[in-house]
């Protein structure tokens, strides 16, 4: 299986730290060879998948695609004023984690649902692939698929570069089996019309634009220059709008931010572990594909974001339901404690590093414990936030435990993987 390797900037932080790092690793005896394994291999599209929960129906569904932010930088940051309006307005998913470093692989695993090999940044062969995809999937199942390339030469173009342009940041490129005239430009996005755009398009702004080389704010502005209008038409006609980051900046856990906004979403927080694996799943399951692509197949899809009251059912007298409250979190009753995993997490060597545990349910007040951990990592009995700086490499895993006033205990297992850099 392919070694993950880190970007040239990481690369470059790497040898800023080396000398410090061999004394305090050596004074803890801790230094060795460590390398992660890439699990997510390409594994054929499948039918027999988990089945799929109720989902609402959509015309459009539009994906922005972001670079190399840890959610911190998007959620809650004055430097993204808009994005944190289309977040509070819609849903985000606060337990969201990219896969892998660095960005191409993790593009590969949202489109196709593994990694097909790539385990760097460098431009494949274009129409080299076969392996099912989301693209070839829509297709296949007579919807309509599409992509919009900011900085693009022209209409279905395989460049490798061009000005701000990366071909890396666009997967769809390299399968056979999606036409190449589905890869559009940035100008080719109907922007007053919206009602021709096709059932599911990618939207992938350019190295600056998507955060990759500029600021924050550059790319938030831009989001909002280019596609409010947008997000407001999809709320009044049946559409889905979706923001997602690729991977976060090496320095956290890959924990990523994710917003669903338009309609048919609830608004609140929604902190169950998902990957980029579930959100493939989950536009699958949307628009009904007979297969499910790689790793897609032994997924769920994302539900609790929606509100499928509206779709058309055969009761012939239903009854109004109470508007929603904010958060997804249930009334906590006696009995029914649960401790959802948070899914494999990665943290770096002596840098900050949060996990967080989240229990439902079960009499409150409810208090966490994990063993396992890694030295400098500890967890708060109250809140279950795991934090610190972990000293020492590999994977570990951990099993973390919630308690109730009434003494139920409930565990959830995960793993811990401590890389170098």
């Amino acid at each position: 299986m392919p070694t993950l390797r880190p970007s040239p900037t990481a690369r470059a932080r790497r040898g800023a730290r080396w000398p410090a790092l061999v004394a305090g690793i050596g004074a803890l005896g801790l230094l060795g060879a460590f390398t992660v394994a890439n699990s997510q291999a390409a594994v054929p599209g499948s039918a027999a998948a988990p089945a799929a929960a109720a989902l609402p129906t959509y015309d459009h569904v539009v994906v922005v695609v972001y670079e190399n932010k840890q959610y911190g930088e998007i959620i809650g940051s004055a430097n993204a004023p808009y994005i944190n309006q289309l977040a509070n307005g819609g849903a985000s998913l606060t337990g969201m984690k990219a896969l892998t470093h660095p960005s191409q692989p993790n593009y590969f695993n949202l489109f196709s649902g593994a990694t097909q090999g790539i385990t760097g940044d460098g431009c494949y062969t274009p129409q080299s692939m076969t392996a099912p995809n989301l693209g070839q999937e829509l297709i296949a199942a007579g919807k309509t698929f599409a992509t919009y390339n900011e900085d693009l030469p022209s209409e279905g173009s395989t460049a490798c570069t061009n000005g701000q342009y990366a071909q890396k940041h666009n997967p769809w490129f390299a399968f056979k089996n999606v036409p190449l005239n589905t890869g559009k430009t940035w100008t080719q996005f109907p922007q007053n019309n919206f009602a021709a755009l096709p059932n599911l398009s990618f939207v992938v702004p350019n190295q600056c634009n998507d955060m990759h080389s500029c600021s924050v704010g550059t790319g938030d502005t831009w989001t909002r220059n280019n596609l409010d209008a947008y997000a407001q038409w999809a709320k009044a006609n049946n559409s889905l709008l979706v923001l997602t980051w690729d991977e976060d900046n090496y320095l956290g856990s890959n924990q990523i931010a994710t917003v669903f906004h338009g309609a048919k979403v609830k608004t609140g927080r929604y902190a169950t572990a998902f990957n980029h694996h579930h959100l493939l799943r989950t536009f699958e399951d949307l628009f009904g594909t007979a297969t499910h692509a790689g790793n897609a197949a032994n997924v769920a899809p994302i539900t609790e974001v929606f509100d499928t009251s509206t779709n058309p059912t055969p009761t012939p007298t239903p009854t109004p339901t109470p508007t929603p409250t904010p958060t997804p979190t249930p009334t906590p009753t006696a009995g029914g404690l649960q401790l959802a995993s948070p899914g494999p997490q990665t943290c770096k060597f002596n840098q900050s590093c949060t996990i967080q545990l989240s229990a439902t349910g079960g009499r409150p007040p409810v208090r966490y414990a994990a063993t396992g951990l890694p030295w400098g990592l500890t967890v708060d009995a109250g809140s279950g936030r795991i934090s610190g700086k972990p000293w020492g490499s590999g994977t570990v895993q951990i099993t973390a435990t919630a308690t109730d006033s009434t003494g139920t205990t409930v565990t959830a297992a995960f793993p811990l993987t401590v890389n170098w850099f």
